[in-house]
């Protein structure tokens, strides 16, 4: 368990001779790129831009996990600073840890899966301008610091204070550009449908970062050429079919609908819950045809209707790539030119068919001023 002195952060000196960035590397304290030094200034710096209500250095905002490791200001801070950003993200980066550590979001498993899993970050709300973040051309890719560097900095927190270290307690068998970073903006002015935070409950003038698990992506689907809805719904659903075992189902996973796409929506009248249903009707199979086979191993372990006493009439019941349509969450973001949505999928899920599953609500929070 964590003692009163873990929560306090060390102010270490080096010798002058020594190269700052090489001793940061040594202390196997990076992602495996250059971060900047957190110095004294600038940790203040980044300190200054705390919520009235963290002002104080010293206050722990979560507990991290493998580690069970306190959180504080300071130390989120001093990521901050590592990863790149500006002290007016800081408040951005507060919600974010808050978000992945407040009990919705599986953390302690993300971190120790084989499977790669990291968090993406959703920003939705006035912050998104205030901070200078990217929801339109390449908003998932490089070259917006706020973008690159909020998405990093929980990173960082989670491998320097949580413990989430690649060859230790983390396992991912691969990984993906996603363990480095992965937060966007939604383009909320172009979207046909309410802000994705307003959709979970939150006002229009709230600023809220949401977290969704997953293991990589994306998966893109280029329709070009479909002119109505049930059309291109079709083709993101046979998109959405193949992603990780190809019969099986998938966990919550994030759709990001381009502006092109998200026209084609707006002039057919069609709402979230619409492409939700079209997806489920259409990636529908029997179950014993999503079992895994020795012709087809990607699929739902093959002792599932035994494990859950199915029948052989059970295997005749319909099922969908997700186990509820709430698993489909939806944003827009993109240029306005190019017509594909991209799919950053979940984790494979072999629960029991026969069970109603939850309803996904994501793991959120607020931005605090």
């Amino acid at each position: 368990m964590p003692t009163d002195s873990d929560s306090f952060a060390r102010i270490i000196e080096i010798a002058e001779h020594d190269d700052v960035y090489e001793f940061m590397f040594a202390q196997g304290i990076t992602d495996g790129l250059p971060v900047v030094p957190p110095t004294r200034a600038r940790v203040n710096r980044m300190l200054e831009c705390a919520p009235e209500d963290r002002s104080n250095p010293q206050q722990i905002v979560a507990t991290l996990p493998p580690n069970m490791a306190p959180m504080t200001v300071e130390k989120a801070a001093i990521n901050a600073v590592m990863a790149g950003c500006k002290p007016e993200y800081f408040p951005t980066v507060l919600a974010s840890v808050e978000a992945a550590a407040g009990g919705q979001f599986p953390l302690h498993g993300s971190i120790a899966t084989t499977a790669g899993l990291a968090p993406m970050m959703l920003v939705n709300g006035p912050v998104r301008k205030q901070i200078g973040m990217n929801w339109g051309l390449n908003a998932l890719g490089q070259g917006n610091r706020a973008n690159s560097t909020l998405g990093r900095a929980l990173r960082l927190m989670l491998r320097n204070v949580g413990g989430a270290v690649p060859g230790e307690i983390e396992q991912a068998i691969q990984g993906g550009g996603h363990k480095w970073t992965l937060s966007y903006a939604e383009d909320e002015d172009y979207s046909p449908w309410e802000p994705f935070h307003v959709e979970y409950g939150y006002d229009p003038e709230d600023s809220v970062v949401s977290l969704l698990p997953i293991t990589g992506g994306p998966r893109v689907c280029i329709d070009q050429t479909s002119r109505d809805a049930r059309a291109l719904t079709g083709s993101i659903a046979m998109a959405f079919q193949q992603v990780l075992k190809p019969r099986g189902q998938v966990t919550p996973s994030m759709f990001v609908v381009s502006p092109e796409h998200a026209d084609v929506y707006r002039a057919s009248g069609w709402s979230k819950d619409n492409i939700r249903e079209a997806i489920m009707e259409f990636t529908a199979i029997p179950l014993r045809d999503r079992l895994a086979s020795p012709t087809m191993g990607g699929g739902i372990n093959e002792y599932l209707p035994e494990k859950h006493g199915l029948t052989e009439a059970d295997l005749d019941m319909p099922l969908s790539k997700v186990a509820d349509p709430s698993f489909i969450a939806i944003t827009v973001a993109g240029s306005h030119a190019g017509k594909w949505t991209s799919i950053y999928q979940g984790i494979f899920g072999d629960g029991n068919p026969a069970q109603t599953p939850g309803v996904f609500t994501p793991p959120s929070a607020r931005v605090r001023a």
